[in-house]
């Protein structure tokens, strides 16, 4: 009986921890810009009349505390990094380079407009 009430303390014990892991790993820490917004991600097929800037390689975290955060969500920050790079080298227009890996991704940075 006792080593019952031991695991079921235990496990009350980590149950905060473990909510608090969760809610960070749904968190967003990349903020955009006002320019930023302003950059478009396109397909590289819609690129012919841009000029080539810059490839970009950007990087957030894809594991808070050894839990995997959402795909959808280490995507959105990724593109929002690209993006923001992107404006500060007066690029209107990005790519995708190569596919996420590790939380990390690479763009090119064109200029169109």
């Amino acid at each position: 009986m006792l080593g019952i009430a031991n695991n079921r303390l235990r496990f009350t014990s980590a149950l905060p921890l473990l909510l608090c892991v969760s809610m960070l790993a749904a968190c967003t820490w990349v903020k955009s810009t006002p320019q930023a917004e302003l950059v478009r991600i396109v397909p590289a097929d819609r690129i012919a009349d841009c000029r080539e800037l810059a490839e970009l390689s950007v990087y957030t975290m894809d594991k808070v505390a050894g839990v995997k955060r959402k795909a959808a969500k280490v995507q959105e920050e990724l593109e929002t990094l690209a993006r923001v790079e992107a404006a500060e080298m007066s690029a209107d227009t990005i790519v995708a380079a190569s596919e996420v890996s590790e939380g990390r991704q690479k763009y090119i940075a064109y200029r169109c407009q």
